[in-house]
C-alpha cells in the first residue's frame, strides 16, 4: 500500500490508523467537513469537503488511493429529532458519495467499520437503533457497488474502542473520570455489557485487513465479507470498576442513574474474528494505561492548586 484515504481522521480511532499508517511510510490522506480541523500529524494531509459528491470524486482522482479506510460516522445510543439528517448525511450520504468517487477515479479497495449494534440478535440484521439501521442502509449501497462495479471490499465489525486519549463519553471513561475525580459514578445500566477493544489494536487490525485485501487472501464468498474485531469476551460496569479499584487501590463511588429512554440492550454480537489479527493489549493493561494517564494528570492539577495558594 503505498497511499490510503481515512475518513474520521481526526477521530478517535481515525487518529490511531493514520498514526500507524503513517509509521509505516504509507502516503494519508484525511477527509473532514470540519472547518476548524487541525492536521494533528506532519505526515496526514487533510482534506475539508463541502456536501458536494464532484468534490470527492475530484480528490480521490488526484490522490488516487490503494485503500480506502471508511471511519467517519455520526453516534448517538438513543438518538433525538434533530439527530436524523446528521445520522443519515454521516452514515449513508458521505459513504455514498464515497463509493461513486471510486467508481469514477478507479480506486477499487475499500475497508468499512461497522458496528455489532447491527446484530441485535444474532449473525442476521437488526439494528438495535437508529444509528445502527443508518450504518446497515449505506451497507446495502456498499454491497451494490461492490458486486455493480467490481469494488473489493470489507467490513470489520468493531467492539468498543477505548484508549487513556479517549475524548468521548463511553462507560469506560465515565469510570475513568469518576475514579480521577474522586466523584460518584452514576451508573445508568447496571447490566449493560461491552466488549473492549484499545485503539491501537483496532487501528492495527484495520492495517492487517488492508494488507490482506492487498493479497486477495479473503473469502471472496459475499460481495462483503465482514469480519469481527473483538476483545473476545462480554464485560460487565462491575468488572471494569473492579480493574479500577484493583490496579490504583482506590474505590470508585457508585450511585443509580436515570435509566436510559430507550432501554432495549443485548449482549454484543461477534462474527468470525479478522484472520491473522489478535488484540495485543489486554483489558487489564489498557486500564492500566489510563490510570497512569489519569493519575498523572490528578498530580500535576494537585501540584498547580498548591502553588496557586502559596
Amino acid at each position: 500500500m503505498r497511499c490510503a484515504l481515512v475518513t474520521g481522521a481526526t477521530g478517535h480511532l481515525g487518529r490511531e490508523l493514520c498514526r500507524q499508517l503513517a509509521d509505516r511510510e504509507i502516503e494519508v490522506h484525511g477527509i473532514t467537513r470540519q472547518p476548524d480541523a487541525k492536521a494533528f500529524n506532519g505526515n496526514l494531509q487533510l482534506h475539508r469537503i463541502d456536501g458536494q459528491t464532484q468534490t470527492i470524486v475530484e480528490l480521490a482522482r488526484d490522490i488516487r488511493p490503494d485503500t480506502i479506510f471508511h471511519l467517519a460516522a455520526y453516534v448517538r445510543r438513543d438518538h433525538g429529532s434533530d439527530d436524523v439528517a446528521r445520522l443519515v448525511e454521516a452514515n449513508v450520504l458521505l459513504g455514498t458519495q464515497l463509493l461513486e468517487a471510486m467508481r469514477l477515479s478507479g480506486a477499487d479497495r475499500i475497508i468499512v467499520a461497522g458496528t455489532y449494534l447491527q446484530h441485535a440478535d444474532n449473525d442476521n440484521y437488526r439494528a438495535l437503533n437508529l444509528y445502527a439501521a443508518t450504518k446497515q442502509a449505506f451497507e446495502a449501497i456498499l454491497e451494490f457497488y461492490a458486486d455493480a462495479f467490481r469494488i473489493r471490499s470489507l467490513r470489520l465489525t468493531l467492539g468498543n474502542i477505548y484508549s487513556e486519549h479517549d475524548p468521548g463519553s463511553s462507560l469506560i471513561v465515565q469510570i475513568a473520570d469518576a475514579w480521577q475525580r474522586n466523584t460518584a459514578l452514576h451508573l445508568r445500566e447496571p447490566q449493560l455489557l461491552i466488549d473492549p477493544i484499545h485503539v491501537e489494536d483496532a487501528a492495527a487490525a484495520f492495517i492487517h485487513a488492508a494488507d490482506l485485501m492487498e493479497q486477495a487472501s479473503l473469502p471472496t464468498d459475499r460481495a462483503v465479507p465482514r469480519f469481527s474485531v473483538t476483545g473476545g469476551r462480554d464485560v460487565s460496569p462491575a468488572e471494569l470498576i473492579g480493574l479500577f479499584e484493583q490496579l490504583s487501590d482506590r474505590r470508585v463511588s457508585v450511585t443509580p442513574g436515570s435509566p436510559p429512554t430507550a432501554p432495549r440492550r443485548v449482549p454484543p454480537w461477534r462474527g468470525i474474528t479478522l484472520p491473522g489479527w489478535t488484540p495485543r493489549l489486554t483489558l487489564r493493561d489498557g486500564v492500566a494505561r489510563i490510570i497512569a494517564s489519569r493519575g498523572n494528570a490528578r498530580t500535576e492539577s494537585i501540584n498547580q492548586d498548591k502553588s496557586r495558594t502559596r
